[in-house]
């Protein structure tokens, strides 16, 4: 697909804030992010023209860090162009490749600034036309309600993304980027494997709310970054780092408030937390094989790509793909962490720690296995 010059019709929408960035910002930063993905070797020229009875004052050029693929230019020539929009159109992810085939083919520019209403998208959820700022509101929690990912459990689907959508939404009304988010709820996992490990009814029960919230804060970096085209490998290690911390905080949070009614308890935590970190350093260490078709269609997205090879390779599938879909479902996080609030609240942590230290070794296993 050719893909060399845009323009871009710019109004007073081009400062409308919408879900985090300016409408000009987010145009720019989606054509760039084709850019990347259709293998652009040279800048693509990007020429803003903006409505005429517009002051200089109201005109800028996006100045985002990640535009590293646009060249800007504020003159439209006759030559044609290869995308024309305005910014009062409002783009969710991934959906230039679509806008562009339904303009079906080049277009010169306009003789005079009119603004382009797109024709509506094959599929909803690809782009908006904002004809007011009335619709803001209304559009972001569209945009949202889409910022999930695919390896969510049902827990997450139906309970956290709600709750960390609504979260997310007011923080991308202020600068919030996704590493300050999680640095900044990273202290919660900690409070509250303190709070097990004092050892009482109560304290079990609120232990696990709190590893609950984490979760549920947890979804809002991702929602960020998604939404303000902040994705990162740091930030996804950042991510990856402190949701193992809290498994194993789990682990020795439970062990030492449970080794208050028996010794023995506190092995058990200890050693759940080392084949936690175990686990997670073999699959984080290793370099995915190539998965078969058969299993990425079978489990569907409900896996990370280390994980897919485990599956394959493991032998689960021998039990057939609804048992294999099944155990992981409910063996997610997500699903695992409101399953053990209720376990404490009918006064149950001891199963809480037996079944983390089963699961996670039979992971460890599988793992192993998979080799």
């Amino acid at each position: 697909m050719n893909f060399r010059r845009v323009l871009i019709l710019a109004d007073e929408s081009a400062d409308w804030m919408v879900a985090g960035l300016r409408q000009l910002e987010r145009l720019a930063l989606s054509i760039d992010e084709f850019a990347v993905d259709n293998n652009e070797t040279s800048p693509v020229l990007v020429c803003i023209f903006w409505r005429p009875d517009l002051d200089q004052s109201q005109r800028w050029i996006p100045t985002h860090p990640r535009l590293k693929h646009l060249a800007f230019s504020a003159e439209p020539d006759a030559q044609p162009y290869d995308l024309v929009v305005s910014t009062r159109l409002f783009l969710y992810r991934k959906a230039i490749g679509q806008l562009i085939e339904n303009q079906r083919g080049p277009l010169t520019s306009p003789p005079s600034w009119e603004p382009v209403v797109p024709v509506p998208p094959l599929e909803a959820g690809r782009w908006e036309y904002i004809t007011d700022g009335n619709e803001i509101d209304r559009i972001e929690v569209e945009f949202l309600r889409g910022s999930g990912k695919s390896q969510d459990g049902f827990v997450s689907r139906y309970l956290n993304r709600p709750i960390s959508r609504a979260i997310t939404r007011l923080l991308l009304r202020f600068p919030a980027t996704p590493n300050g988010w999680t640095w900044l709820i990273s202290p919660i996992p900690i409070l509250a494997a303190f709070v097990l490990a004092r050892g009482t009814y109560w304290s079990f029960v609120w232990g696990l709310v709190l590893f609950q919230l984490f979760s549920v804060f947890d979804g809002c970096d991702g929602e960020i970054a998604r939404a303000k085209f902040m994705e990162s490998d740091r930030g996804r290690r950042l991510d990856d780092f402190f949701d193992v911390l809290s498994n194993v905080l789990l682990a020795l949070g439970l062990g030492v408030g449970l080794s208050r009614s028996a010794r023995f308890y506190w092995i058990e935590g200890i050693l759940t937390a080392t084949l936690i970190i175990a686990n997670e350093w073999y699959l984080a260490s290793r370099t995915p094989a190539v998965v078969v078709d058969s299993v990425r269609d079978s489990l569907g997205g409900t896996l990370y790509p280390r994980h897919r090879e485990l599956v394959e390779r493991s032998g689960l599938l021998v039990f057939g793909e609804k048992f294999a879909s099944l155990s992981i479902q409910l063996t997610k996080r997500d699903v695992a962490i409101l399953f053990f609030v209720l376990l404490a609240a009918i006064g149950l942590p001891g199963l809480i720690l037996h079944l983390l230290l089963v699961v996670t070794a039979l992971t460890l296993v599988f793992a192993l296995k998979s080799r």
